[in-house]
């Protein structure tokens, strides 16, 4: 009986998918992730309301890297006033984590762009949390702090 535990046990380690770190399919999903957020980015970049929209939660929650929280009114209102106006963003070393139907995904930015006139902090890192409906992931956090430069 030992014997059969142990060969059960050595054939399921031997198994890529039982120690792998991604299961089947969440390599996809971590690539839409990262897809999504060079979305997100572009979006903002040009103002796109309607992209904007689509991507964020109804819930949607922000915090900035002055500690400032908003919902998902107040970023769409601020982009459309032209109080908040990026000319560059570029986002870089992400890493999604997914939790069944929630991701956080963390990663680093370089920004230029002005809130009431004031320039954003240059470079920053965020943690941005997604929850799935369906096939459709929405954001429903994002949180960037001002990285030294």
């Amino acid at each position: 009986m030992h014997y059969i535990r142990a060969l059960v046990l050595t054939t399921a380690l031997a198994t890529p998918t039982a120690w792998s770190a991604e299961p089947p399919g969440r390599a996809d999903e971590a690539s839409a992730l990262v897809a999504l957020e060079h979305r997100w980015v572009d979006a903002l970049q040009k103002s796109d309301l309607e992209t904007l929209s689509a991507i964020l939660a109804s819930t949607y929650v922000d915090t900035d890297e002055t500690g400032q929280r908003g919902d998902k009114a107040s970023v769409l209102s601020a982009l459309k006033s032209g109080a908040l106006k990026f000319s560059v963003i570029t986002i870089s070393d992400m890493k999604p984590v997914i939790y069944g139907h929630a991701a956080v995904v963390t990663g680093a930015g370089v920004q230029q762009g002005t809130y009431d006139g004031q320039p954003l902090a240059q470079r920053v890192v965020f943690t941005d949390t997604f929850v799935r409906a369906g096939k459709t992931w929405k954001v429903v956090a994002s949180q960037r702090t001002a990285a030294p430069k």
